[in-house]
């Protein structure tokens, strides 16, 4: 019960995180190249798979969060999760990588 109610608030708290760097109003303790820009993200074929794989790791988590509190999870393969991150990430390079990540996630989770 307590695992998830804790999973229900983070899911909470992710929910309501703004879509961009600049609006940023909550505090997450952001670890690993997900706290770093797009523009950071895009700059060096070293940094391009860092942020690959720490992308396909915290939208896991975003998955696991959305099922254990019984939400619907994003159901899309690699290559369409990392091209909605891509468009994010066009559109606001100075924008932090997780903040990205979050909005493509609920871009493609809108049905």
């Amino acid at each position: 019960m307590l695992r998830r109610l804790v999973l229900l608030v983070l899911f909470s708290v992710l929910s309501s995180w703004p879509a961009t760097a600049e609006e940023a109003k909550v505090a997450v303790q952001m670890k690993g190249i997900g706290s770093f820009t797009c523009a950071h993200w895009r700059s060096t074929p070293a940094t391009r798979t860092e942020g690959t794989i720490w992308i396909l790791g915290f939208w896991t988590g975003l998955n696991y969060v959305a099922a254990a509190s019984e939400q619907n999870q994003s159901n899309v393969n690699e290559m369409e999760m990392m091209s909605q991150v891509e468009k994010v990430c066009a559109h606001h390079p100075s924008q932090v990588l997780a903040s990205a990540v979050w909005k493509a996630y609920l871009d493609t989770n809108k049905n």
